[in-house]
């Protein structure tokens, strides 16, 4: 399965509206999933190391617990893509 679109990625009390691009993958019962998120303040993943709290919130209202594979660089803009494991079955 793949998701593409909007998503809402809390870290703690901020939420912040980015773009994903998330994949399912492994056997129909053991589902894993993963991706990247685009629009990502790079200041609000610096946070995302410090947090217990980080969660993925996809339009529909479903959540899963994620975590960052990297640090990555920071874009000219503030901005930067992210690439994420989620946690328990893939919500899309």
């Amino acid at each position: 399965m793949i998701y593409h679109g909007v998503a809402t990625l809390i870290v703690g009390e901020q939420l912040i509206e980015v773009t994903a691009d998330l994949r399912s993958f492994g056997p129909s019962d053991d589902l894993h999933w993963d991706g990247i998120l685009h629009d990502v303040p790079t200041q609000l993943v610096y946070a995302m190391h410090d947090s217990d709290d980080r969660r993925l919130r996809l339009p529909d209202g479903q959540e899963r617990p994620i975590w960052p594979r990297d640090i990555p660089h920071e874009s000219e803009e503030g901005f930067t893509s992210l690439p994420i494991s989620g946690d328990r079955r893939p919500p899309f």
